[in-house]
């Protein structure tokens, strides 16, 4: 880059100092926009699953009528959703790594079919049993909705692709009363950077939408634990060999996750608009004998904490939870592995608990805290946005009595996963979705332009170089440095320090592999857990 004798056109442009007040007036605006359709659609999930899971738990008691009628509406409801599918792809799965996409600049969301069809195709896979949870739909959901109030502003670029993620983290914030892993999920999972910027909106967007989510669900926690207390030290030698085994599981589930979707589309070889129709079988097969694996999870967490769930009843429900949620997942249908994965880690430290449980001099009384620092362990493995899962389940149980095995669990459980060389679930997703958009030509084609965010580390190929002799990615614009509270206009003499920031405008349709250049150069430092 060469010197210049005056600040770079994009740099006056974007005014940095104008762009902060904006976003957090507009992240407050997205946030309450984004969680009303969050906490809408929880409300709205809630009754769907309460009625699948009432109607398949009296299949047992009813007659062979009302089972053909029951299973007819079942095997009604999977085609439509897979129609649905069909004529919409991004409606499938989670909707997570969509919202990556979008931010990359590599997909771009109609974001009114998005809404609609989000609505409408969740409560229809939570309304017939399916193993998937309503936190990835609300990420993808509170996003469209920021995504819509952006373009009803006629805002840039720019604004839009950071209002997005506010409504990401909104999304979340509502879904699980969560508002500060809303805001830690946007930085550490969908944005990937520390992000000033992201950090107001996001914040502002979080507790927006957990005000309004409060105001219907209350002030409770989501999980409430009577029987959460403080664990003697003697018992982390469990919860460092509970960590490793929920890095195994972890991995377990990420590779399981690809190689289902492989099986569905290349060994079975079903249409996707048919695919659902498995689940939908499996949950009226499974349904009436195993209840507690149908839905997110929720009153699979709720049965193993109240104890008296024999070692053997336990492991079967882990076994069911864990193959019906991939089985669920990997056809496609609308509905997220959020929930479905912490009641999968929370199964997998109940498990354990009561296979060593003669050694415990509490007894039964020590499952609840192996529940719940295997939620936090798992989500961490899979995920690999350990802050994340730290912070998601201090909030979710409302209690810090277990901050430090929930930390020392998510750490043993991340470095495990790591060795065994799973890549974290959402990015692996991300890549499959983006090489099958390309097969279809869904990729967005646009011309516009967004801001990358990277820091510097020590040691790295920048730190100390002055900026004409970095050989930065082709088109792309350095237009600050931002070091402590300081915005530096960059020109060629400008030495780039560790520690500093560095803002560059980029083609979006570039995004991903001018972030990955930037990255390779600046350090890994800005991508936790990566």
């Amino acid at each position: 880059m060469n010197e210049h004798s005056a600040p770079p056109p994009a740099a006056r442009f974007l005014d940095f100092g104008s762009l902060r007040l904006r976003l957090l007036l507009l992240g407050l605006a997205a946030g309450l926009a984004a969680g009303l359709v969050s906490t809408l659609y929880r409300i709205i999930l809630q009754k769907a699953e309460y009625f699948g899971a009432s109607v398949l738990s009296g299949l047992h008691d009813g007659t062979l009528f009302s089972g053909i009628l029951v299973a007819a509406f079942w095997m009604l409801g999977a085609l439509v959703l897979g129609r649905m599918v069909k004529a919409e792809p991004l409606l499938s799965g989670s909707g997570i790594p969509q919202v990556e996409g979008e931010l990359l600049g590599q997909i771009s969301m109609n974001w009114g079919r998005v809404l609609l069809g989000k609505f409408v195709g969740g409560a229809l896979a939570v309304g017939m049993g399916l193993s998937l949870g309503r936190e990835g739909p609300s990420v993808q959901l509170g996003a469209a909705a920021a995504k819509g109030f952006s373009r009803f502003l006629g805002r840039n670029r720019v604004e839009e692709r950071f209002l997005v993620t506010a409504g990401a983290s909104a999304g979340l914030a509502a879904a699980f009363n969560a508002p500060l892993s809303g805001v830690m999920f946007a930085l550490e999972e969908v944005h990937k950077n520390f992000s000033p910027f992201v950090l107001g909106s996001a914040m502002v967007a979080s507790l927006s939408a957990d005000f309004l989510a409060k105001r219907f669900f209350g002030l409770s926690p989501v999980l409430h634990f009577a029987r959460l207390e403080h664990l003697p030290l003697r018992f982390y030698g469990h919860f460092l060999a509970l960590g490793v085994l929920l890095g195994l599981c972890g991995a377990l589930f990420c590779r399981l996750v690809l190689e289902g979707q492989v099986f569905y589309a290349e060994r079975l070889r079903i249409p996707p608009e048919l695919r659902i129709l498995i689940p939908a079988a499996g949950a009226l097969l499974v349904g009436p004998l195993l209840p507690f694996i149908l839905g997110g999870g929720h009153a699979l967490l709720e049965h193993l904490a109240a104890g008296g769930t024999p070692l053997s009843a336990a492991a079967i429900l882990l076994a069911g939870k864990f193959a019906f949620t991939l089985l669920c997942f990997c056809s496609g249908a609308p509905g997220g592995i959020f929930f479905p994965m912490l009641a999968i880690g929370g199964a997998v430290g109940s498990v354990y608990a009561l296979a060593f449980a003669p050694f415990f001099p509490q007894g039964s009384d020590v499952i609840v805290n192996f529940l719940v620092v295997g939620m936090a362990g798992f989500f961490a493995a899979v995920v690999r946005a350990p802050l994340t899962g730290i912070l998601l389940i201090l909030e979710m149980t409302g209690s810090l009595s277990h901050l430090l095995s929930v930390s020392a669990v998510v750490f043993v459980a991340s470095v495990t996963a790591e060795l065994l060389g799973a890549r974290p679930v959402y990015e692996s997703l991300l890549t499959r979705l983006l090489r099958r958009m390309h097969r279809r030509n869904y990729l967005a084609e646009t011309e516009g332009k967004i801001l990358l965010e990277v820091s510097v580390c020590s040691g790295s190929a920048l730190d100390g170089e002055r900026i004409r002799d970095i050989r930065l990615p082709r088109r792309c614009l350095l237009v600050s440095v931002i070091r402590g509270a300081a915005e530096i206009l960059p020109s060629g003499e400008t030495t780039i320090l560790a520690g500093d920031r560095l803002v560059a405008l980029v083609d979006e349709h570039r995004a991903r592999s001018v972030r990955e250049s930037l990255l390779a150069l600046a350090g890994r430092c800005t991508s936790l857990g990566r």
